[in-house]
């Protein structure tokens, strides 16, 4: 839960045990390995004649293994997400296999336990054969060393070639010159085809700021009689310079637009 910030750190460290054992288990397994065919090549000098050697051997090989169940579990969930389906299947695979013996395993150890029988005994209620738990647990641990080999191989096909990055462009003198040159062909163009266009239609080309400029000083003069005018209906003895004073207009403006009022 994560309202609860020992958990979550109790959950982090879990995680990060079980990626250590399953990055060591390759180490722990590797020498198992050895230690196995020596003992073969030694006729048991290495195993079967030192009680130490066995007991070293059974507790490396059951910390590779059984500490991988967890890792192996996420990785398939993992690269099913990313959508790698050799390992994805892999690490199923071997899931599978490790589950299935940790429960054969426990199941005989419960027997054992619970009846207080020998090993012997108990392996006798167990429905699979002992010689093919045998042989399940000898496939995973080297489907676990190809596994922890595949970690480190990256899925690129040979086909599929990596995205080529665009060069980064150099603004040299040249490309300028050539830029600038595109550009004013670009606005002579466009003034050429719009005054081909006003003849066409019968009309002069007009000066489009020059006529905004005219339009403003339209609405402005429109606006400074309607003013002047207001202000004559409430002081209609008011003189040109009251008038020009109080609206903040020249004497000539106001002179004009007093005597278009009178009229």
């Amino acid at each position: 839960m994560k309202q609860f910030h020992t958990i979550e750190k109790l959950d982090t460290g879990i995680l990060y045990a079980l990626e250590l054992a399953s990055s060591l288990s390759v180490l722990l397994l590797a020498f198992g390995l050895i230690a196995s065919m020596a003992n073969v090549l030694t006729k048991g000098g290495v195993l079967t004649d030192s009680l130490l050697m066995q007991r070293i051997w059974a507790w490396t090989q059951c910390i590779a293994i059984d500490a991988n169940v967890a890792g192996t579990i996420i990785r398939t969930f993992r690269y099913h997400a990313e959508r790698e389906k050799v390992k994805m299947w892999l690490y199923g695979l071997l899931s599978l296999l490790l589950l299935f013996t940790a429960a054969i395993v426990s199941n005989i150890e419960s027997v054992q336990q619970t009846l207080n029988i020998t090993l012997n005994a108990a392996y006798l209620h167990v429905f699979v054969p002992i010689e093919a738990l045998i042989w399940i647990r000898s496939l995973a641990i080297v489907l676990l060393i190809v596994a922890h080999a595949l970690r480190h191989v990256q899925a690129n096909p040979q086909n599929e070639r990596p995205p080529q990055q665009p060069a980064p462009l150099v603004l040299t003198p040249e490309l300028l010159n050539e830029l600038r040159a595109a550009f004013l062909q670009t606005i002579l163009s466009e003034e050429a085809n719009a005054h081909t266009r006003f003849l066409s239609q019968g009309e002069q080309p007009t000066n489009t700021a020059q006529e905004a400029r005219v339009s403003d000083e339209d609405e402005q003069a429109a606006n400074n009689g309607e003013r002047v005018q207001a202000y004559l209906a409430q002081h209609p003895n008011a003189t040109v310079r009251e008038v020009a004073s109080a609206l903040s207009l020249s004497v000539s403006t106001t002179n004009k637009w007093m005597r278009r009022a009178k009229r």
